[in-house]
């Protein structure tokens, strides 16, 4: 049953996969400017054979029908603004680090939020509960291009605790995945406490409390599981949105990533790094929300994976 539902979610995504692919082409054409324009002016011949030789000079059907073509074979093209490389190429280079600094914020997100919903759901309507839950909301009003340089001046320029930009050792590492990974934490933690508080008014947990069952026990053995599933069903586009949601971070902490590349090609006009990042987007996003499905239901034995002909 759950090979079939792999199968039959694939199956829904590839038409997905085409519209992403169809919509990003035309909306990229339909942008003024070009690949070839820029400040500088460059002579009308040079742009002609440069236009020539990446097949911008032909009709856009021909244009659009040569690239869904490479598509289906795995090419995304070459990239416009960096010729010596392919955008397979760029994936390859800065998706690595995209994905080490969202697993990082991840982490944090998790080792943040659970903690921090289960003390305000087990201290509900106390000092403790209020506090926790303003600390949520302040995480919440302010976004990650503010947090960002705000860390830098405290713990950089001020305390002189951690680098202020770049990546790869450790020090590197803590800003900018607390940056990005805050607002995922504050949501968590939202998301723990409100199941946890559901899951402490459910009868089987009042029968294993009436049975001596320890207050430690109780909650982290019956209790967080439970109150787990509501965090499950957020990790799915978080998890995509982690990693494909670090452009701005990427950019203020100089980070050699693929959200830079993505930065970086839309002011270029870079059609292809463009459309090819969009779609690795897309289909992360798709793989993302499958796991958690399937997660789901290893946590939640009632989930059923039915055919679509047996729902409704």
């Amino acid at each position: 049953m759950v090979v079939r539902f792999i199968l039959r979610r694939l199956a829904i995504s590839i038409p997905v996969i085409f519209l992403v692919a169809t919509t990003t082409f035309f909306i990229m054409r339909l942008a003024p400017g070009g690949p070839f324009l820029s400040e500088r002016a460059i002579p009308p011949e040079i742009r002609a054979n440069l236009e020539a030789k990446f097949g911008l000079d032909q009709p856009l059907w021909v244009q659009y029908g040569r690239y869904m073509g490479n598509l289906l074979r795995g090419d995304l093209g070459p990239s416009y603004k960096y010729p010596e490389r392919t955008v397979n190429q760029i994936i390859a280079e800065g998706f690595p680090v995209s994905l080490q600094l969202g697993v990082a914020a991840l982490a944090f997100a998790l080792l943040v939020g659970i903690p921090a919903g289960v003390l305000s759901a087990v201290k509900h309507r106390t000092f403790v509960d209020y506090l926790t839950m303003s600390v949520v909301l302040i995480g919440i009003s302010i976004p990650n291009f503010v947090l960002g340089p705000l860390l830098i001046f405290v713990f950089s320029l001020t305390l002189y605790w951690f680098p202020p930009g770049l990546w790869g050792s450790p020090g590197q590492m803590v800003l900018p995945s607390v940056t990005l990974g805050m607002l995922y934490a504050v949501y968590i933690a939202r998301l723990t406490r409100a199941g946890m508080l559901e899951v402490l008014g459910e009868d089987y947990i009042r029968t294993a409390r009436a049975k001596g069952v320890g207050s430690f026990r109780l909650l982290w053995k019956h209790a967080l599981n439970g109150s787990l599933l509501p965090v499950v069903s957020f990790m799915g586009p978080a998890v995509a949105h982690l990693v494909t949601g670090s452009i701005v971070v990427e950019k203020i902490f100089a980070i050699p990533g693929l959200g830079r590349y993505f930065v970086e090609s839309a002011f270029s006009r870079d059609y292809t790094t463009v459309m090819g990042t969009v779609l690795f987007y897309a289909v992360l996003l798709i793989l993302a929300n499958l796991a958690v499905d399937i997660l789901y239901k290893f946590m939640d034995p009632r989930v059923e994976y039915q055919s679509p002909e047996l729902t409704g």
